[in-house]
């Protein structure tokens, strides 16, 4: 398969290589990219496949892919940025930037830490109907829960309205719940209030292969995704709580044409529809020291919220923007697509895919990376 797989692996990084490969050999990808610094040295960066259904684009090293919940970090760190230069304060309520915000109690540490309470929203056009009670029907397309439509979602303004009109699932604080949809939303209402800028504005300053709303010239290097399998959109929806499936919103939402069409590569939807290669979103956490002075990036690090997550229905320790499990930070997005930083370890590894399937892939390329350093 190297014809397949390009690219290179620093020496006694020969095994991530081989794994990489095998993906391809095995049919488990069809397209990808993996990086990988250790020690602040770029070891891997291997790509492969095709950029498109047709198998007419190889996969090259600026290929785009739009990596769904991995980017959160990134929107993250748009706000952060401005804490920094003191034009956010992270404990000050979010209606303090985002004027049209009724609840006063949820705090921008709330916002980026999943403990705002919001974690899933209505279209705005049943803003006055309250959330049912305790064992009533608040399932999604009910007339209690009626979920945002796809246009709705991929306006910004319409689709924030429709947060700002939803009840709270909880008072802000007192539970946290991954914000699979608004958290994104909700962070770019803070900035655009309190500065005048959108999340993808300032991502771009940050001078890295990450962005949320693509040029014409970037949209002309983004990869097609595709379904592992036919019915890979509903499985996402089901099997999991109810405030999963609302939280998710319409499965119309993880549709091809929707994902590989125009409005969702140029719109800024940031809590999922970051676009990245491989590189860049590696590059990502290698860049955190720069990005933020040492005691923000420390607190940002650090644990906020700890427990039961509500939408996961499983312990999660949420930091201001990141997942952490141990020593290890990051995100994965729902599809394939991971990036993350091990501070033991001292390793940064991305990984890209446009095959929307499960995370084994990755997984695939975290384990053997740790392998390697584990001796």
């Amino acid at each position: 398969m190297t014809d397949i797989v390009r690219g290179g692996v620093a020496p006694g990084f020969e095994a991530v290589r081989s794994a990489f490969e095998d993906l391809f050999s095995s049919g488990a990808e069809t397209g990808a990219s993996v990086a990988a610094h250790v020690g602040g040295a770029l070891v891997v960066d291997l790509w492969g496949g095709w950029a498109d259904a047709a198998r007419t684009r190889p996969w090259e090293p600026g290929t785009l892919s739009t990596v769904f919940s991995a980017g959160k970090p990134v929107a993250a760190m748009a706000v952060l940025r401005r804490i920094a230069d003191g034009r956010i304060d992270l404990d000050a309520p979010i209606a303090t930037y985002w004027k049209a915000f009724p609840h006063p109690s949820a705090t921008v540490r709330h916002a980026l830490s999943h403990q705002a309470g919001l974690p899933a929203a209505r279209s705005a056009a049943t803003a006055a109907a309250p959330l049912p009670p305790a064992g009533g029907d608040p399932h999604p397309g009910s007339a209690a829960f009626p979920l945002p439509d796809i246009s709705e979602i991929l306006d910004s303004s319409r689709f924030a309205a429709a947060i700002a009109a939803t009840p709270l699932e909880w008072e802000p604080g007192t539970a946290f719940g991954e914000h699979a949809l608004t958290y994104g939303t909700i962070l770019g209402e803070i900035l655009l209030g309190a500065t005048g800028e959108t999340v993808g504005e300032v991502v771009r300053t940050f001078g890295l292969d990450v962005h949320f709303g693509l040029s014409t010239a970037d949209g002309a290097r983004c990869a097609e995704v595709e379904h592992a399998t036919p019915d890979w959109p509903e499985r996402q929806l089901s099997g999991h709580g109810e405030l999963w499936s609302r939280a998710l919103g319409p499965v119309e939402l993880l549709a091809t044409d929707v994902v590989n069409g125009p409005l969702w590569r140029t719109g800024e939807l940031p809590a999922v529809n970051c676009h990245a290669t491989a590189r860049g979103l590696a590059a990502f956490y290698e860049a955190l020291p720069r990005l933020l002075p040492a005691p923000l990036l420390t607190e940002a690090l650090g644990p906020q919220a700890v427990g039961v997550d509500r939408l996961l229905e499983e312990d999660a320790t949420w930091t201001l923007g990141w997942r952490r499990d141990g020593s290890w930070f990051g995100m994965g997005g729902i599809g394939g697509s991971s990036a993350g930083h091990d501070e033991s370890l001292g390793y940064s590894l991305a990984y890209v895919t446009r095959r929307l399937g499960d995370h084994g892939r990755g997984d695939t390329m975290y384990d053997t990376l740790e392998a390697i350093l584990r001796g």
